[in-house]
Parts: structure tokens; sequence; C-alpha cells
């Protein structure tokens, strides 16, 4: 009979879950204290800006604080009794962009056994949905919808605009491309939607908004004058044109 494999915890670690809420409970005190003491000269544009700053660091530690839960709670006998795994000495530290910004955590690593098959597995990160790449979940699904409306650049302006931050031109275009994938075998495995009828609709752009003014379109509906004899082009075309106003 195995022995039962409790969760690997890290109670010497500065990221434990302890010293996180601790850290909490303290930024509640700051944001509470921010809020309600004098601000001479202040505007409200400013308070907002700082009060945004202060709540999005306590996103981050709520963030963190589930994930180093997460981890602590893990029991990792699932894999280890298969015998196929063995825990790899130490946590491994790693980095998750969100919303609120950059999240620390740490996490088990698993490394397999089999010499044929070499490499492992994070356990923590399988079980939440986490990627190699470094995003959040949300973080790569609002980036790649902008970029299938927008150029990648504009996405990642847009993006900035409302978070301060934003990943690259190159990660959101790796990640539409990672998610671009799926599309054939999901467009072929996907069910019309209710009521839909037989008409194809096509977008494209056109172009750009009409600047020409009343007296220029009068210019270009009128009658076309005689091409005047020269020397050459070149210069039947700049005696042409000495003579147009724009």
């Amino acid at each position: 009979m195995s022995a039962e494999i409790v969760p690997i915890s890290d109670k010497n670690s500065s990221l434990s879950v302890v010293k996180i809420i601790e850290k909490i409970r303290m930024e509640c005190e700051n944001i509470i204290h921010f809020c309600t003491q004098e601000h001479e000269g202040i505007t409200f544009l400013q308070f907002e800006k700082e009060l945004w700053k202060l709540l999005s660091y306590m996103g981050i530690l709520y963030i963190q604080l589930f994930l180093m839960s997460s981890h602590e709670r893990l029991n990792y006998s699932q894999w280890l009794n298969m015998g196929l795994y063995y825990v790899r000495k130490g946590p491994v530290s790693k980095t998750v962009k969100t919303v609120f910004g950059k999240v620390s955590y740490c996490r088990t690593y698993l490394v397999r056994k089999d010499s044929i098959k070499k490499g492992g597995f994070y356990p923590l990160d399988m079980m939440l949905g986490l990627t190699a790449d470094g995003f959040s979940p949300s973080i790569i699904s609002q980036a790649t919808r902008l970029a299938t409306r927008v150029s990648f650049l504009t996405s990642v302006k847009i993006f900035g605009y409302f978070y301060d931050w934003s990943p690259s031109t190159e990660s959101v275009e790796k990640s539409v491309s990672g998610l671009g994938r799926e599309a054939g075998g999901y467009m072929e495995v996907a069910v019309a939607p209710e009521g839909d009828g037989e008409v194809l609709i096509i977008e494209a752009d056109g172009k750009a908004t009409p600047t020409a003014t009343d007296e220029e379109l009068e210019k270009r509906s009128g009658k076309r004058g005689k091409n005047k004899k020269g020397c050459c082009q070149r210069h039947r075309g700049k005696k042409k044109r000495k003579g147009k106003k724009r």
C-alpha cells in the first residue's frame, strides 16, 4: 500500500499564504487611509489614477493568494502513485501576466522517470489551464479578439489604454496563429445558428471618407481640355499644374 502524498507547501517562502494575507490586510488599510486623508490640490482625475494603481496591486495580491493556496492544497498522489513521475526538489517559481499586472507564484514540477520519454509537467498549471506563454487566459482572449478587428499594432495600443500595459505585437500574433489552427476543425463541426438564412454577407473594407471639395469635384466633372503641345510630357504637365488651384 503506497503512502499518501500530502500537498507540498512553502512555509519558508516569501510567497507563503500567511504572508500574502498579511500584505492584503495592510494594503486594505492603506487604501482606506488614501481615500480618507486630506488631499490638498488634488483633482478627481489624479485621485482616480492613483486609486487604480492601488486596486491593481490588490488584484495582484488576491490572484497570488489564489495561486499559492491552490499550490499548497494540491495533492500529487494521483500522479505519483502511478509510478511514472517523481517530484523535482523544490518548487519552481513563475510569473504570469494578468489584467492587473505581473503575478509571481510557485508550483511543483513532476519529472518523468522513463528515460525514453524525458520531460515532465506542472500539475497546478494543467489543472488551472495556465499556458506556458506566461499570459492569463483572459489576456489571451481579449488580445486575440481585438486583433481580429484591428491590426496587431493597433490592438496592442488599445489594450494598453485600458490596462496600462500590453502584450507585444509578436505575442499577440503568436496567440492568434495558435488559436487559428483550431478554426478549421471548429467550423467543420460547428452548428449553424438558429434562424440562419441562405444569404451570405461578406464584409470588406471600402475607401476612405471623401475629402474633395465641391470646387474640386466640379473641376473633375467638367470637360477635358485639349492637350497643348510642348517639348515633353514633363514640361506639359508642369505648365498644366501651374494654372490649377488645389
